[in-house]
């Protein structure tokens, strides 16, 4: 994999007529290299049955990775792009092709792909580092590529004990209708926030440890496929299981007291929160465990009827001319099942599980063709 041409040079932000350096070229950069070890297997039986699986193992070499730099020492600049680290992937991918009825007129098939992968970087000879937007991702040895990571709250009244304040004792704590640590008889009241999980004690740094995982645990697409004469239906079903995604508008919007998670009309009585109670979690924009949402979901991704006409069905004067003519209506992105809260489950990726303002869901969309074939 050939590095970034832009990356060999120096860029500056010119603001107001005052330049101030941004990335530090690299002309050192050399090609990183992809080793990969593949076994697959393709069978068919039954006179019914296709399958095919494929494994691989691949070993990338001289990862390019922007590297945070020390401005002070590096003349102003704040990042380069370097040849660090190894990343290793596996990856395992199945398909089931299934005829399962083709008799006259009507025939009916159904193909089925399964993936997984799975991302580790297992050498890093620079010290481990934040990254992607906002910081999202910690770049560390021994971490899956994808790992998100941030600050989390107090679940437990045992994590609690743990980092007692002086004067405090655990029955100054409890749990609340949420599952957070708050101070024992503020609930409902505007003292009842969240409490912090502590590295190590009342007085240490607040606890940055790992809070989602954008890789999913597998993906899986079901089509069918369905004729009876002229008329065909054909469907698609995606599947997402696991992958984290950051819902950083859900968090934004907190900030002006204008997220639906604050309208308390149908809660109970005992459970109802304060604003104050969701600013905490909003925490100035700080990248916390609160908004890390499963991102998984089941998608009708497609959905197409069509009718053809042949030329034996049509009037004797197109005969010579027309061998047939398809009517088919399209629609795509029909319905969408996930427990996540945000508009889209799908707005993130592995490289950027983080659902900002700025991103928009998939249309829901149809269309119309007309073929004919001469």
């Amino acid at each position: 994999i050939r590095p970034g041409f832009n990356w060999q040079y120096e860029t500056y932000a010119l603001n107001a007529g005052v330049s101030s350096p941004g990335q530090k070229g690299n002309k050192d950069l050399k090609p990183s290299q992809t080793k990969e070890t593949e076994i697959g297997l393709d069978a068919a039986f039954l006179n019914k049955f296709t399958f095919q699986a494929t494994y691989a193992k691949s070993i990338t070499t001289n990862q390019f990775l922007s590297v945070p730099l020390i401005p002070f020492v590096n003349d102003g600049f704040t990042s380069q792009w370097q040849n660090v680290g190894t990343v290793e992937g596996n990856t395992l991918e199945l398909s089931l092709g299934a005829n399962w009825l083709k008799k006259n007129d009507f025939n009916w098939s159904t193909n089925v792909v399964f993936a997984q992968s799975k991302q580790k970087i297992t050498y890093l000879p620079i010290a481990p580092y934040q990254s992607g937007p906002d910081g999202l991702f910690f770049i560390k040895e021994g971490e899956t590529y994808g790992a998100i990571y941030g600050y989390t709250f107090v679940n437990t009244l045992a994590q609690m004990s743990a980092q007692l304040p002086d004067g405090k004792t655990i029955n100054d704590y409890e749990v609340n209708s949420d599952g957070y640590v708050v101070p024992s008889g503020s609930q409902g009241l505007l003292t009842e926030k969240a409490i912090r999980l502590k590295e190590d004690g009342a007085t240490s740094a607040d606890a940055f440890v790992k809070i989602g995982d954008a890789l999913p645990k597998f993906n899986l697409g079901l089509s069918n496929t369905i004729t009876y004469k002229g008329l065909s239906l054909y469907f698609l079903l995606d599947i997402k299981n696991g992958g984290d995604l950051y819902n950083k508008k859900s968090q934004q919007i907190t900030l002006f007291n204008r997220n639906g998670i604050a309208d308390m009309s149908n809660v109970a009585e005992g459970n109802k929160k304060t604003f104050d109670y969701f600013q905490a979690f909003y925490d100035g924009n700080s990248n916390n465990s609160y908004w890390v949402e499963d991102a998984s979901f089941v998608k009708l991704r497609e959905v197409a009827i069509g009718y053809s006409i042949k030329d034996t069905q049509l009037p004797t004067i197109f005969k010579n001319t027309i061998k047939s003519i398809t009517a088919k209506i399209v629609g795509r992105n029909l319905l969408t099942f996930t427990n996540y809260s945000g508009y889209d489950p799908e707005v993130g990726s592995t490289r950027n599980p983080y659902d900002a303002a700025a991103e928009y869901p998939n249309y829901r969309n149809a269309a119309f063709s007309l073929t004919f074939e001469f």
